[in-house]
């Protein structure tokens, strides 16, 4: 009876010994509850880190989008205009007046457009209307588009002949805009207007064939 008794115990402490060995401790539950805490505190940074670059590469790119729809607009009023184009060669930035252009985002048929750095924030500006002057006087109604802000450099120069515009557009923290306006309408020559009489410039008639 005994032995029986002592077998049927043995039989009990090797199953509670197993089912202790196939089981966690407390320790080993509250050491995985730490490392995966660990873990998760990570990819939760590394998530931080790629949305904070994601949100500048998004200001970069969205910088840089403004910056060539901006040298666009102007190479297209660039295009489309005659002649008739000054450039005033201020201290700091230069004023680009383009008196007649078939280029106009507002809808016009011609338009006089006028390109300027506005002292605050240095913003460039688009002024595009009719007839109009610098400063605006009360009664002038003009379109004003806001092209860039913080601007470091905004500089036109024309050829020689006057055929070519070469543009340099810079705002801070971007790289420099630089392009060229090429075959640009030449102010045509005066036409010489003879006499009703056919006389030429001495008085004199001209000679018979």
């Amino acid at each position: 009876m005994e032995l029986w008794k002592t077998k049927k115990y043995k039989i009990i402490k090797i199953k509670l010994m197993n089912n202790r060995k196939s089981a966690f401790t407390l320790i080993e539950v509250l050491i995985s509850i730490t490392l995966l805490s660990l873990v998760l505190m990570a990819l939760y940074k590394s998530a931080d880190i790629l949305r904070n670059s994601n949100m500048h590469l998004f200001r970069y790119l969205e910088k840089s989008s403004n910056s060539l729809k901006g040298s666009k607009t102007l190479y297209m009023d660039l295009m489309h205009s005659d002649y008739n184009i000054s450039v005033n060669k201020e201290k700091k930035f230069h004023r680009l007046t383009i008196n007649n252009t078939t280029h106009s985002i507002h809808g016009l048929a011609q338009a006089k457009v006028v390109w300027l750095v506005y002292k605050e924030e240095n913003t460039l500006l688009r002024l595009e209307g009719g007839a109009y002057h610098v400063p605006l006087k009360s009664e002038e109604k003009v379109e004003i588009d806001v092209i860039a802000e913080k601007l470091e450099m905004f500089r036109i120069y024309k050829s020689k002949k006057k055929n070519k515009i070469l543009a340099m557009i810079k705002t801070k923290g971007q790289e420099a805009q630089i392009f060229m306006v090429q075959n640009i309408p030449l102010k045509p020559p005066k036409r010489r207007e003879n006499n009703a009489t056919g006389t030429n410039k001495t008085g004199t008639e001209p000679p018979k064939p």
